[in-house]
This record gives C-alpha cells, sequence and structure tokens, in this order.
C-alpha cells in the first residue's frame, strides 16, 4: 500500500487511499482504492486489485483471456513441473539471474505468474501485474494453494485434464498479483530493488514508455533489470515510429539489442550496466502438434 500510486495522474506521483474494505488480517478481499487528487476510484475483488489508468480490464474478447490461450501459456510457465519432454527451462534461466541479487521483486507483463512465484522464492517479496484479469485470476490461485487442474489444448475442442502442483520451493513465497498497464504502472519511483519485463516490449503500444516506467520504479541504486523479447515488431501492437528495432530509419533504427543497451545505459539516469546477454528460448504451445519456438534475447542490467 506504501508505494501504490495513481496510474491515470502520471507522470505525478499521487498516493492511493485504502477506503471501504472487507477481509482478514493484512489481506484485504475486497475494498477501493481512491485517488486524492482525480478522484478515482480503483476495485479490489477477489483479493484482486485492478489498476487500470482507463476504466476496465482486458476480460473481454482480448485473445489473452481465451480458454485456448489460457491452456498454452499455463503449458508454457509450468509444463516443467511434471516433467514434460517438450518443456522449456526459460522461467527457472531468467529467475537466476535476477535472484543473485536481494530485495522486493515486480514482474511486469506476469501472465499466469511463474516468474513472479519464482522471484518470490528467493525470499523477498514479489509482485506480478498482467492487464489480463483471467491470467491473474489464475496466478493468485496458484500462489494460495499451490495447485490448479485446467483443461490442455489437444485439438480443436478437445482437451485433456492437466494437474499443476508448485513444488515446495514455490509454496508458501511472498506473492501477489495485480491488474495493471505496463505503461503507466502504479507504484512510486524507486520502489522496487528487481524488474522483469519478459517477451513484453514488441507487445506494448508504446515501447519506449515502457522503459522509462521500468527504470522510474527500480531503485535508483542497488537494483537489477531483467529484459527478455525477440524484438517481433508488428504494426497490429505499435506503429513502426514507436519500434526500438527494425527500421532502416528514425531515432532507434538499426536491431532491438543495440537501441536497448544505448536506452538502458545513455538515456536512464542513472545509467544501468549491462552484467549479462544471452538467448534463451521460451516454447509456446497451441495444441499438441503445434508448438512455438521463440528465441529471446536476455539483457540483464545492475545500477
Amino acid at each position: 500500500m506504501d508505494s501504490l500510486i495513481c496510474p491515470a495522474c502520471l507522470p505525478r506521483e499521487i498516493s492511493l487511499r485504502l477506503e471501504r474494505h472487507e477481509g482478514k488480517g493484512d489481506e484485504v478481499e475486497e475494498g477501493a482504492l481512491r485517488c486524492g487528487l482525480c478522484r478515482r476510484v480503483y476495485v479490489i475483488r477477489e483479493g484482486i486489485g485492478v489498476l487500470l489508468p482507463a476504466d476496465g480490464s482486458d476480460d473481454g474478447d482480448d485473445p489473452y483471456t481465451r480458454p485456448r490461450t489460457i491452456s498454452a501459456y499455463l503449458w508454457s510457465h509450468f509444463a516443467d513441473l511434471w516433467e514434460d519432454p517438450d518443456a522449456g527451462e526459460a522461467y527457472p534461466r531468467w529467475a537466476r539471474l535476477l535472484n543473485q541479487a536481494s530485495g522486493s521483486a515486480l514482474d511486469v507483463g506476469c501472465a499466469v505468474g511463474r516468474m513472479t512465484l519464482e522471484l518470490a522464492a528467493s525470499g523477498a517479496p514479489a509482485l506480478g501485474l498482467d492487464r489480463s484479469l483471467p491470467f491473474i485470476r489464475l496466478a493468485r490461485r496458484l500462489a494460495r494453494t499451490g495447485r490448479l487442474t485446467f483443461g490442455l489444448t489437444l485439438e480443436g475442442q478437445l482437451v485433456e485434464e492437466r494437474h499443476i502442483r508448485l513444488p515446495e520451493r514455490l509454496r508458501g513465497v511472498r506473492a501477489e498479483f495485480l491488474v495493471a498497464d505496463a505503461l503507466a504502472l502504479p507504484f512510486a519511483r524507486g520502489a522496487f530493488a528487481r524488474v522483469a519485463s519478459l517477451n513484453l516490449l514488441d507487445k506494448v503500444a508504446a515501447p519506449r514508455r515502457h522503459l522509462a516506467e521500468l527504470d522510474r520504479v527500480a531503485a535508483a541504486r542497488q537494483a537489477t533489470l531483467l529484459i527478455a523479447d525477440p524484438y517481433s515488431w508488428s504494426p497490429a501492437y505499435s506503429p513502426p515510429e514507436q519500434w526500438l528495432g527494425g527500421t532502416a530509419g528514425g531515432t532507434y533504427a538499426g536491431r532491438g539489442g543495440d537501441n536497448l543497451r544505448r536506452i538502458l545505459g545513455r538515456e536512464c539516469t542513472p545509467g544501468w550496466q549491462v552484467i549479462a546477454e544471452d538467448t534463451v528460448p521460451w516454447v509456446i504451445r497451441n495444441h499438441a502438434r503445434h508448438f512455438e519456438l521463440i528465441r529471446s534475447h536476455c539483457l540483464f542490467a545492475e545500477r
């Protein structure tokens, strides 16, 4: 609560006040958060805060809310836990980088929550956010119960029942989840020591603003940042003039990795020092005979 701000008032950082609420102990199950400046009210339902700068959430016809997409993401995040031979190891690899450091963590674009749980397994609190309310509901349920049953797509309308059971190291960790926008993070400047953005940069409407928001909420000193992205720039998500690579002209002409290093090192204050880079395969399973292999450029930086 101390670090929550109104995303609609950015770049001004206006604290939110918890108003009517119900819950047990420190848990707020139902309630409202009000901005003291613009008077906007953000609801908390079933323990989940919805802190979007505009009304609503991606709970309608957005492809990331469809059962088949949810099946694909649950598989990509957790299939290694039941030793699926096709599963990847991206999330444990990414987590090992950020878990070299300590302190509170933020996982931006967390989807169904694997990276958030891995970050919380280090012992410090971790918070995951995503625009998709169905994703966040599943992530929070897994964090609270340690298990989840879902329908894994076989083909067409055929599904088979699958069970996710978290290993002991991911159970009972200090992980929380909320619905929020990667372009308007509802947190005060410097709120987190560890920040992650995984396969999200090329999917937001304003990639440069996303980087500015990651930089804003990261601590000015003793902070670490992990960005992974395949740089699949597409006008379906943002116009070419907004891309941070993939064009022959403009401010960010050239390759995404080169521009990302330049932005972090020269356009952020304090600047970031790149410590490690790698290519990390990430696999999406659409159905039993259709997989997508994404080779994400992974950049790990500190300041």
